[in-house]
């Protein structure tokens, strides 16, 4: 019998949303696993921090300033990857959020704001699935992990707007992975739960934050770095049977 094989030392990972929260979890993560990692994020000095914490382990890191949702930028992105890699073996799309004001009822919500949540949530993650994949399809191998969120699947009030990129998302990682399946590309995504980063602490009035917190099974919220092993799972060829799944990773059912 052949035990799978969770080692990604070998391979060059892309993970945009690097900078913070899951992304830089994530990176330090890779990084320390062995990958060669490639971090994109739009905050400059938060991303040299992260890259000098990967090398400071031992890490081969490399910092490419992205705002993913400007095509340009995301196809420069792929240029200096390549470049210094070579080839791309894992494309991480963790760049997401809903703002500074996360729940806005809809008939209050401005054109703009509907505008920046879904370009960075989904608009995003099509220009580095599309630009990525193009490479990873000539390559004919390849593993696309997307970032999701149960408000894709359940009705949270107040954020129609991230829930509506994040259903998206869902359903990109579905067609995405009959589309690339016969290049050998597998195209999965994680519904992180209550998570306690940064993000999540500034934005939840700490009563809702603990309400919810309740509610989980396993009696706690999240860490980035409980997200971890989803990823390295999915990235690994252990996975190489697994594609076009939505992976909750939220400590028990809701």
């Amino acid at each position: 019998m052949v035990v799978p094989d969770l080692n990604v030392s070998e391979k060059v990972v892309i993970i945009t949303g690097a900078s913070r929260g899951i992304g830089r979890a994530l990176s330090l993560g890779f990084a320390e696993a062995g990958a060669s990692v490639a971090l994109a994020a739009r905050d400059v000095s938060r991303l040299d921090l992260v890259i000098e914490q990967a090398r400071a382990s031992g890490g081969k890191a490399i910092a490419v300033p992205t705002d993913v949702t400007i095509a340009s930028e995301v196809k420069k992105l792929a240029r200096t990857v390549v470049g210094e890699y070579g080839r791309v073996d894992v494309l991480i799309n963790c760049a997401g959020g809903a703002g500074s004001r996360p729940f806005i009822p809809l008939l209050e919500m401005e054109e703009s704001r509907w505008d920046s949540v879904l370009a960075l949530n989904l608009k995003g993650v099509y220009l580095c699935c599309r630009e990525i994949g193009t490479i990873m399809a000539k390559q004919r191998y390849g593993s696309i992990i997307n970032f999701s969120s149960g408000a894709g699947t359940r009705p949270v009030q107040g954020q129609t707007h991230y829930g509506a990129a994040k259903a998206g998302v869902n359903q990109l990682t579905r067609v995405l992975a009959v589309e690339l399946g016969s290049s050998n590309i597998r195209v999965n995504a994680i519904s992180p739960g209550l998570i306690a980063t940064q993000a999540s602490r500034d934005f939840l009035d700490p009563k809702l934050f603990a309400k919810f917190e309740k509610a989980i099974p396993l009696g706690r919220a999240g860490v980035p770095e409980d997200i971890l092993g989803t990823a390295l799972f999915l990235a690994s060829d252990a996975s190489s049977y697994v594609t076009g799944t939505i992976i909750p990773v939220g400590g028990g059912p809701e």
